[in-house]
């Protein structure tokens, strides 16, 4: 023992302490993962080290990760003392399963509106809710307005990762941009409104291709505004009082008349 005045632990007392078994300490020990240090007399102890080793093991292990993965994982496997590390990593962990908790919550609630408004889920569309919820899109309730043929139609464009990814990705850069423009207070009909407005209307074009059939479902979720769930209404009043506004202007100038069947352009 090199510090006569650090205090050391029994494997019987660091058992008791943290909660786990003898049987356990003792197969760590002998797999390396936690070695003891040996009294004099032949007796494992376990030092403050150990014990914020051991923490760590357990912490892992609760993902769970196998010891193995766990012994690639522990910071130092010779001194963790440095705590503040060592709980950050934690910290940090943690608020990732919220976000993976969050994920899940969002979805059983998309879910669940689905049932409470008396449509049957086709399998589908519970397939699709589940994947767009995955990529964490708030507007992935907009597909209870669409049938399983058009849904068909659009997992059959998107059916790459490339191609989902780089749309989502746009679709972020867009709703990040038209919240900013929606706090600062722009004009829907200035320069940034109508350039946000023509990025919104690509961004339409891209997902139907100019289908009919897909813009429809579209046009009625956007007239449906007030029966959106509670995870879309981040952006809700900036659709309501800002892009509304700016796209009808914007389609205005350029001939474009929404109507039953899609959208008509005249010159």
């Amino acid at each position: 023992m090199k510090n006569s005045d650090e205090r050391y632990f029994t494997v019987g007392e660091l058992a008791n302490k943290v909660g786990v078994t003898v049987r356990t300490l003792q197969y760590y020990d002998k797999t390396g993962l936690l070695k003891s240090t040996f009294s004099e007399g032949g007796r494992r102890l376990y030092t403050r080290d150990d014990i914020l080793k051991l923490q760590q093991i357990l912490f892992f292990k609760s993902f769970g990760f196998s010891l193995d993965e766990i012994n690639q994982k522990i910071l130092n496997k010779e001194a963790p003392t440095n705590l503040e590390q060592v709980f950050c990593q934690q910290r940090d962990m943690l608020l990732g399963q919220v976000d993976n908790l969050n994920v899940l919550v969002n979805m059983l609630d998309t879910v669940i509106s689905e049932i409470k408004i008396g449509k049957e889920l086709s399998i589908d569309k519970l397939t699709a809710i589940m994947e767009l919820m995955k990529q964490g899109n708030p507007y992935s309730f907009v597909i209870r307005y669409f049938g399983d043929e058009q849904l068909q139609n659009v997992a059959t464009r998107f059916s790459s990762q490339e191609a989902n990814e780089n749309f989502m990705s746009n679709a972020k850069e867009i709703f990040a941009q038209l919240d900013m423009l929606y706090r600062v207070g722009a004009d829907p009909a200035g320069k940034e409104g109508q350039e946000l407005a023509a990025r919104w209307w690509s961004m339409i074009g891209e997902f139907t291709a100019g289908d009919p059939n897909l813009l429809k479902p579209l046009l009625s979720a956007g007239m449906d505004i007030d029966n959106w769930p509670k995870e879309a209404q981040v952006f809700q009043d900036a659709i309501q009082h800002f892009l509304g506004e700016a796209l009808n202007i914007y389609l205005k100038n350029n001939g474009i008349e929404l109507t039953e069947m899609g959208a008509t352009h005249h010159d």
